[in-house]
Parts: C-alpha cells; sequence; structure tokens
C-alpha cells in the first residue's frame, strides 16, 4: 500500500502550515491499524491538506494515495471517502489550486466507482456522493440504485442521481417524495430542488413529517452552514410559504425551529421575502413551546424593516432588558431592543438606559442603531435629564454626526469623558476640555484621528508623530480612513521623515502591513521631496494588489492633480486592479483623476459599491459625479438578491436595507446632478 509515497518531492510542495514534509508520514499513519491512530492522521491531514476548505499543491499530491486508503485502510475508509468527495465540491473546497484538485479527485473515479459495491454502508453511502462530485456517467449509480436497500445509502444516491442524471431521475425523485423512508424522503426533496425540478402534489406535507422524523442530510451533501435553508431559499415564493406554514404546526419543536431559521436564510437571500414571511414568524411568538418563541424572536429581529409591523411586540419584550441584560448570550430582550434601535423606535432607549444604570452598557447592542429626527431628540432629553447615562448614549449620537446635540454632550463631558470625547470627535467638534480624553485615547488606541483634534486645538503634534511613527515601524496600523491629513502637516513631518524615506525600496515588502506602511512612507515623503522618490516603491505595491495597492491607488489619486505627467506612466498598473475587488474603486478614482473619462470607468465603479458595504464605491461615484452609473446603481436597487453587504449573520438583511437605502440616495443625488450640471453631491453617501 502507499506504493510511490516517497517518489513525490513533498518538501517542493505546500499546505496550510507551509511546506507540506509531514503529509507522507500523516498518510502512512492514516493506514495504521490502531484505530486511533488512523482518526488522528485523518483529522490532521484535513487540518493540513484541506484546511477550512482551502486546498493546496500538497493536496493534488495527496488524491491518489487518499484514493487508495479509502479502498484498503483498515479504518476511517467511509472519512476517507467523504474528504475526496469535498475535495472536488466548490460547495466544500476553494482555493487557486482547486481546479487541480478536483482533476485530480476525477482521475481517481474507477476507485470510487469501485467503493459503491463496498460491503460497509457507510463507505457505499459516501461514495455515491464522492463519485457524484467526480462527476461520474449516470450507469453506476443507477446500477447501485436498483439493488441498494440501505436507507443512508439509497439518500446519498437519490441526491448523486439529481445531480449527475437530473431528466432521468425526475420521475423517481417524485415518487420518493411522496412514499420513500424519510431519510431519503428528504434527500430526493433536497434534489428536485437543486435541479430546478418541482415538487409534486403532496410533497410539502411528506417533507415536514419527515423531517418531523428526524430525517435530515448529511453534511457533505449539505449546501451552507444547514441543510435546511435550502427548503426555504430554492422554491418559488408560495411553495416557501406554505413550506414555512406547515413546518410551523409541526409536531416537534425542533421542527418548528428549523423552519424558523430557514425562514432567515430565504428572507437573507431575497429582498422581497421579509414581509411575506415575517407575519408567519409573528405567529410563533406564541408557540406553547419557549424555545420557538426565542427562535421566532430572533428570526423577525432579523428580518429588517419588515418586523416595523410588529413593533409593539418587540417593545413588550424589549421592556424586560433591564432585568435580563445580565444574562450571557444573546436573549429575546436584547434582540428586541436591537431591532427596535434599527427601525429607529424610541422604545429602545429607556430599557437601555435601565440596564445601563444596573451595570450593563452592552453599547455593541446599538450598532446599526437608525437616525430618526424623533429618536435623536428622545436621546437627546434623555441625556439632557440624566447626563451620566452618556455611557451608552453618547456613541449613538457620534455614529449619528448630531451636531444637534453637542449641548447635551459638553453638559455631559465632566460625568462620562471618554464616551462623550468619542462623540464630539466624530461630529466633528473640537472642544478643549476633551484633550485629556483626546490624549489617551490617541496614545492607548492609536487613533490618528484624535490626536489630529489634538494638533487643532491645542497645536501640539507629537502625538501624531508619534502614531505615524509607530505605523512605519509596524508596530501599529492606522485606523481606516483618509490619509489626506498627513499632506496637510509640511514641515511637521520632518522628524519621522528619514524613517518613512527608508520604507521607499523600491520593492514591495513581504507583507501587507508592512506594504501600507511603505504607502504611508510615500505619502510623508512626497509631502516634502516631490513624487519622485517615491515612484518605483508606490509602482511595486500596486503590482502587488489586494489592499495595499488600494492605499497605493488612493495616493496615487490624491497626488494626481498636481503631479499628473509625472504619474500617467501608472495608468497601466491601474488598470490591471480594475477586476481586483479590494483596489478597483481607489483604481478608479486614480484613473479618473488622471483622465479617464468615468464613463470608461463605470462597470468597476458599480462592482465596488457591493465590495466593503458601499464605504469606498459609493464616495467614489459621488465625488467623482459619474452620473453614467445610475443604470447599473439602479439595478443594484432593483434586484432582489441581496448585495452581501456584511459577513455577520445577523445583519445581513439590515446592512443590505442600509446599502440600498444609500444606493437610493446616491441615485437621486446623481439626477440632480444631470438637471442641474453645477450642483454638489457631496455628503450624500
Amino acid at each position: 500500500m502507499l506504493q510511490g509515497l516517497d517518489e513525490v518531492s513533498w518538501n517542493e510542495l505546500s499546505h496550510a502550515y507551509g511546506e507540506a514534509l509531514d503529509t507522507p508520514n500523516l498518510l502512512r499513519q492514516a493506514a495504521s491499524p490502531d484505530e486511533e491512530a488512523a482518526q488522528e492522521a485523518v483529522s490532521e491531514l484535513n487540518g493540513s491538506i484541506f484546511h477550512q476548505g482551502t486546498v493546496y499543491l500538497a493536496t493534488v499530491a495527496a488524491v491518489p494515495f487518499l484514493a487508495e486508503l479509502a479502498l484498503a485502510a483498515p479504518h476511517g475508509r467511509a472519512d476517507l471517502a467523504w474528504m475526496l468527495g469535498q475535495l472536488a465540491d466548490p460547495q466544500h473546497a476553494y482555493g487557486d489550486d482547486f481546479p487541480d484538485v478536483r482533476a485530480a479527485v476525477v482521475g481517481q473515479l474507477p476507485a470510487l466507482l469501485a467503493l459503491l459495491e463496498d460491503g460497509d454502508q457507510e463507505v457505499r453511502e459516501a461514495a455515491a456522493y464522492a463519485a457524484a462530485q467526480a462527476r461520474t456517467i449516470p450507469e453506476p449509480l443507477w446500477q447501485t440504485w436498483w439493488v441498494e436497500t440501505s436507507e443512508p445509502v439509497q439518500a446519498s444516491l437519490a441526491l448523486a442521481l439529481g445531480l449527475i442524471d437530473p431528466a432521468a431521475a425526475e420521475p423517481v425523485l417524485a415518487d420518493l417524495v411522496l412514499r420513500a423512508a424519510p431519510l431519503v424522503r428528504v434527500a430526493a426533496a433536497v434534489a428536485l430542488l437543486r435541479a430546478g425540478l418541482p415538487w409534486p402534489d403532496g410533497a410539502i406535507a411528506a417533507v415536514v413529517a419527515a423531517i418531523d422524523d428526524g430525517a435530515s442530510v448529511t453534511y457533505c451533501w449539505a449546501h451552507g452552514g444547514d441543510w435546511s435553508d435550502e427548503l426555504m431559499v430554492a422554491p418559488p415564493a408560495p411553495i416557501a410559504r406554505d413550506l414555512l406554514n406547515r413546518l410551523l404546526r409541526a409536531r416537534k419543536p425542533k421542527t418548528r425551529e428549523l423552519g424558523l431559521w430557514a425562514a432567515s436564510a430565504r428572507c437573507d437571500a431575497s429582498r422581497s421575502a421579509p414581509p411575506q414571511i415575517a407575519p408567519l414568524v409573528a405567529t410563533a411568538l406564541h408557540d406553547p413551546d419557549s424555545g420557538v418563541r426565542n427562535h421566532a424572536l430572533d428570526t423577525l429581529s432579523r428580518a429588517g424593516k419588515a418586523a416595523g409591523r410588529f413593533a409593539d411586540l418587540l417593545a413588550s419584550v424589549a421592556a424586560g432588558f433591564a432585568r435580563e441584560a445580565g444574562a450571557p448570550g444573546f436573549t429575546a430582550e436584547y434582540r428586541a431592543v436591537s431591532a427596535l434601535a434599527r427601525l429607529g423606535d424610541p422604545r429602545w432607549i429607556e430599557p437601555v438606559c435601565a440596564a445601563a444604570a444596573a451595570g450593563h452598557p452592552a453599547q455593541r447592542l446599538l450598532d446599526g442603531a437608525r437616525f430618526e429626527p424623533a429618536v435623536l431628540a428622545a436621546v437627546r432629553q434623555r441625556l439632557a435629564d440624566e447626563p451620566a447615562r452618556a455611557d451608552v448614549l453618547a456613541g449613538v449620537l457620534g455614529t449619528w454626526r448630531a451636531a444637534e446635540a453637542v449641548p447635551e454632550l459638553l453638559a455631559a463631558l465632566p460625568y462620562e469623558g471618554p464616551q462623550v470625547a468619542w462623540a464630539l470627535l466624530e461630529i466633528g467638534h473640537d472642544d478643549v476640555a476633551a484633550v485629556p480624553h483626546l490624549l489617551a485615547r490617541a496614545t492607548q488606541t492609536d487613533d490618528q484621528v484624535a490626536a489630529l483634534a489634538i494638533r487643532r486645538i491645542s497645536g501640539d503634534v507629537q502625538p501624531l508623530l508619534d502614531i505615524l511613527d509607530a505605523a512605519l515601524s509596524g508596530k501599529r496600523r492606522l485606523r481606516p480612513g483618509p490619509q489626506t491629513f498627513v499632506d496637510e502637516l509640511g514641515d511637521e513631518l520632518r522628524p519621522v521623515l528619514p524613517a518613512a524615506r527608508g520604507q521607499l525600496t523600491g520593492t514591495a515588502a513581504r507583507t501587507h502591513p508592512q506594504r501600507e506602511a511603505q504607502i504611508l512612507a510615500a505619502r510623508m515623503v512626497a509631502t516634502i521631496d516631490g513624487v519622485q522618490p517615491i515612484l518605483t516603491t508606490v509602482r511595486a505595491v500596486l503590482a502587488g494588489g489586494h489592499t495595499p495597492a488600494r492605499a497605493a491607488a488612493e495616493l496615487v489619486a490624491d497626488l494626481a492633480p498636481a503631479h499628473r505627467d509625472a504619474l500617467t506612466d501608472l495608468d497601466p498598473l491601474l488598470r490591471n486592479r480594475l477586476g481586483d475587488r479590494w483596489s478597483r474603486v481607489a483604481a478608479s478614482r486614480a484613473l479618473a483623476r488622471l483622465g479617464v473619462p468615468s464613463v470608461d470607468l463605470t462597470e468597476p465603479l458599480v462592482h465596488g459599491v457591493t465590495d466593503y458595504a458601499g464605504r469606498y464605491g459609493l464616495a467614489t461615484i459621488l465625488e467623482l459625479q459619474a452620473v453614467e452609473t445610475i443604470p447599473g446603481l439602479e439595478e443594484l436597487a432593483a434586484r432582489d438578491s441581496r448585495l452581501g453587504a456584511t459577513s455577520f449573520a445577523d445583519d445581513i438583511v439590515w446592512a443590505d436595507e442600509l446599502l440600498t437605502d444609500r444606493i437610493c440616495a446616491a441615485v437621486a443625488a446623481l439626477r440632480r446632478l444631470v438637471t442641474n450640471p453645477h450642483g454638489s453631491v457631496h455628503g450624500v453617501a
């Protein structure tokens, strides 16, 4: 077994932890007669050559040996077969080397088909999955199907046939949904959905009954985190509503909870879903099971604006937040308060302040709190009545940039200095009384915005120079945001100029933080010495792509008005970045400032809106007055699928709705510009 293992140059191959020198020994250990040792080896292989879904060159070389082990190892052959299938499954594997890994698994198809006849039903179940991912021809699957008696293997085969031979499998799958054992029934239903085929009449009741009996889809066959999400996301809206309605009336609480989680998945996927689904979810708030009620509230609180119809229900739950604020985890009361804040309903204020008074500020609870004039008025009044509650309210006012609240914040400064100083900083109000708190913030968190405020108020530039020096050395990274403040410092930069000049090596540094430090150094040097000394380093960082290239492109854009002739040679490198999601918006801005018409940049600018939740894209479009992007922006706002504006699972709907509102505001501003070319669009996004 494992002949040729030592003939592979493993030292020239890499996996998640560097050189793949340990891979041959792990493969040998996976063949051990000691079951515990073999399991440990397979686990370590999963962690190195298949690290959290990423595949590598070492994975390609390991595939033939994994297939050999799946055929003949004393232990864990089913696990190895599942692993081979995942390596070829784009739902589970990814990375630059994925095409080669998948091709290697396809090359082992004869071994995988042989496993369909294995005496171990767990191996046959895994083999059906792996053979399907290796894109077998249908005949071997059908041959196995007609003689197979194991329900788990039948379920895996049903999913495999739906993937490989959907047209021929449709009548078989439609019959299975209605009459098969629960495990096979659910698998057939999912297989039909994936193939885009309709469910037969009676399928909804049959599927819910199967789930009530404990049926599910095994992890490897699932798409995404929870197999049941597809049940709600894939069907047309009427089917999804009927399915949810029946799931919420199922016999077992776990089935009803599954329906609520799946309802959240549909809301996360479709903008039209929450108004249709929220009323059904609200009925589950009266479920006899407390777990179902909590899941219903969780689903409703994540449903975005559609939850506004049930604000009174949310407020009744939120009223108990002060009592439950110290409990671990995300309680129902926490979810309700958060939803009210995002809806712009002022009934979040009292329970949050009461909880803070009891020692539970929970500031993160108010992330995304929506600005409404009535809410601002209520917050100001609450702060005026009790200045010490600035420990929670100041953060909201700062996020809103609520300049109207400056009098209340100044009155609260003696009580809650750090929080109030931060809010005043965000609002842009400089006050000498805030300087001690700003100094602490600048010193402790390297916040250059606080250091800039100190310079403006007192003239002391040293805290800012200390931050810049730490950033140049790689000890710290600057807070995200524009770095144009550097351009204004002029001769004040001279104490850190030697360190900055030392960063301009003409080549891109090894790590991204080091490259970002190089671009910061280039900005400093350009302020004093001009652009010629920085060009080779900026060019190298631009060519390297990713977030450092974004910083480099932003620097080029800022320098372009005064140094266009010296920077035009960077045009090809900037164009190469237009397909890079990390830097395409900044590259578009730089090219526009170098004279490229914005109409030629429409595609990357519109695509860039979906990067970083529109944080850079919309502002750049408005700055460039790129009216040509209007059709693309309107398409983004009108589509039913979400824009993927956040990586936080609980915030998908809220973040998408916020981004959509910002897109619509940007379109309105651009349309005003069309009718009034001399107008201004700044400050909209």
